[in-house]
């Protein structure tokens, strides 16, 4: 008895005998070949009553991910879903070419004193984003592309992340982690808010800083007019002196995140 098979413009012939051999490779690449359109031929003959009908083949031969014949390492994984403009924008910016993983903070405009904040890891070609957005605040009169010691507002521009530290011991960053709980115990009240607990957990922004250096480092490369001490830390509901916050779990979920490996940066964006 003869069985055809029909998929798109391939039409095979096979014999009982190559049906016989379920791994034969005639039979495998008609099976294969039906099954990546679904089709089998309607006009086909129909097999012997003790051979194997067309449907089992499919269900014995058919591949799949779980099918045997295809490693699971080739079946392909589902693309990153393509950033939105405004991160595709700043992405594709300045972002050093060895940097791999990106924290963006965003806000709606130059005087705004909170923002948004996504993570963001190279994947390909593309970036992924990785969680989902937080609520952050910034300085207190937002933000400035030529900032001055105590302006309160929150440099604009692209940073790296090369250390941490905090009050409570590390929560398990693979960031150099500087642990004081001295140098980051605050005590008292900014803008009606309670500050304690604040500096629990900070990622230094290398702003006017040695990149690399501890937390509490004073060395500023661009002398004392720009300030410094800009960094990263827990949220208390206020706006600050120029610093970025976020929740307290999402800044220990950032930690924990951060690669130095992935050499990741901050971008600060307003507008």
């Amino acid at each position: 008895m003869i069985v055809s098979w029909r998929a798109g413009d391939i039409i095979r012939v096979v014999t009982a005998r190559d049906l016989g051999h379920s791994l034969g490779v005639p039979s495998l690449i008609v099976t294969a070949a039906a099954l990546a359109v679904g089709v089998l031929s309607a006009g086909a003959t129909s097999p012997p009553a003790d051979g194997p009908r067309p449907s089992q083949l499919a269900g014995s031969l058919g591949p799949g991910p779980r099918d045997p014949l295809i490693p699971a390492s080739r079946v392909a994984a589902p693309a990153p879903a393509a950033p939105p403009a405004w991160a595709a924008s700043l992405l594709s910016g300045s972002i050093p070419a060895a940097s791999s993983q990106v924290i963006i903070v965003r806000s709606q405009s130059v005087s705004s004193t909170t923002n948004t904040v996504s993570l963001w890891t190279r994947a390909g070609t593309g970036w992924r984003e990785d969680g989902t957005r937080l609520p952050g605040h910034d300085g207190e009169r937002g933000w400035s592309a030529h900032r001055s010691a105590g302006d309160l507002r929150t440099p604009l521009g692209v940073y790296s992340l090369t250390y941490a530290g905090g009050r409570l011991p590390n929560p398990g960053t693979r960031e150099p982690y500087e642990y004081s709980s001295s140098y980051f115990h605050t005590a008292g009240r900014f803008l009606g808010h309670s500050t304690f607990g604040v500096f629990d957990y900070v990622v230094a922004i290398d702003f006017n800083r040695v990149p690399g250096s501890p937390v509490s480092s004073t060395d500023q490369p661009n002398g004392p007019q720009p300030g410094g001490d800009v960094w990263l830390h827990v949220d208390n509901g206020a706006p600050t002196l120029a610093c970025v916050t976020v929740p307290r779990s999402a800044m220990v979920a950032i930690l924990k995140w951060l690669d130095p490996s992935q050499h990741p940066v901050i971008v600060l964006h307003a507008g």
